[in-house]
């Protein structure tokens, strides 16, 4: 059986604006059988199935609510109408419109996902920077239905259309979050990824090389930013991120993380206080946790800063100043 997708599809004069507020056919915003689009799809899946059920819930809400139409030019009436209604569209108790992305936005703000306004071209890139989803591109999700589950995302690779997901296809698997490989386990390529990619990713960037949008995918962007570590370090140039890469890319974050000012200590310790805190791969709560540093514990100095970087288990991390201090 086909799986069933909904969203906001054109307004009753098969036009992109300029008709009247509210669903005039049953059809504005509505169902129907998931299908290939031409322009390929991308898939994001909330990481937490509660959330996906609720992205669910809420599209099917909007596509039997009459009060909700289409229109791009006046997208942004259904958000307003129910802000203050915990973003339910069945409370939508006015007439008023939407767009295909900001339905999907509503979507998430009932689920508890907060993202900044997009459509369809910025769509994954903002869903993804709230950390709530995975990203899936592979054909085993894109081009067929058997593997996607109610809640999850559809929109197209590039400017164009996006849906919601509200039926399990026959394979679906669960609300699957990524493996968490840390970085340096495994070498990457072009087609490979994972939080470790985007772990990469945020590390490139830190270091001066632009590897494009921080996805999880090692794409031709990021090759291109690894094959330019590699120019710099004087290692063999073929973008893939091995062994030799990774202790290219700790030299440079050695240095990057070198005190400037004299009255700064080079060497010492790191006393963790004020409670157990979370080791992390970056200077800031959008990082991944790698570990757990217990209060007490003295770690290696690695700089100063409000978010400590310090040598743990081989790999630099980083615990927030709120909890640590530089100690002799």
């Amino acid at each position: 059986m086909a799986v069933l997708i909904g969203s906001a599809r054109i307004d009753e004069n098969g036009r992109a604006h300029g008709g009247k507020a509210g669903d005039q056919t049953g059809k504005e915003v509505s169902t129907q059988n998931w299908y290939k689009h031409s322009k390929g799809w991308v898939v994001l899946r909330a990481k937490d199935p509660i959330k996906a059920a609720k992205i669910a819930q809420a599209m099917r809400a909007a596509c039997v609510n009459d009060n909700i139409g289409y229109d791009q030019y006046q997208n942004q009436t259904l958000w307003n109408a129910v802000k203050d209604k915990g973003y339910d569209p069945a409370k939508a108790t006015v007439k008023c419109e939407t767009d295909c992305a900001r339905l999907v936005r509503v979507c998430c703000a009932y689920a508890g996902i907060m993202a900044r306004d997009f459509y369809t071209a910025t769509e994954a890139a903002y869903l993804m920077d709230t950390g709530e989803f995975v990203k899936f591109t592979s054909s085993k999700y894109t081009s067929q239905d058997d593997y996607l589950g109610a809640g999850d995302i559809l929109v197209t690779k590039t400017k164009g259309h996006t849906a919601v997901v509200l039926t399990n296809g026959d394979r679906y698997d669960g609300a699957v979050e990524e493996p968490s490989v840390p970085l340096g386990a495994r070498i990457l390529r072009n087609g490979s990824e994972g939080k470790d990619v985007e772990d990469l990713q945020r590390r490139l960037k830190a270091v001066g090389y632009n590897p494009g949008e921080i996805d999880g995918e090692y794409g031709p962007n990021t090759a291109s930013a690894v094959k330019a570590l590699q120019k710099d370090a004087h290692i063999l140039v073929d973008g893939e991120f091995g062994p030799d890469s990774y202790a290219a890319l700790l030299a440079l974050e050695v240095e990057e993380d070198v005190p400037e000012a004299e009255d700064k200590p080079a060497t010492g310790n790191v006393l963790i206080s004020g409670g157990d805190a979370w080791l992390r791969t970056g200077p800031g709560t959008a990082y991944d946790k790698a570990g757990v540093a217990k209060s007490g514990d003295k770690l290696t100095y690695a700089n100063e800063d409000n978010w400590v970087p310090v040598l743990a288990g081989g790999r630099i991390l980083w615990v927030s100043g709120k909890y640590a201090k530089v100690v002799a």
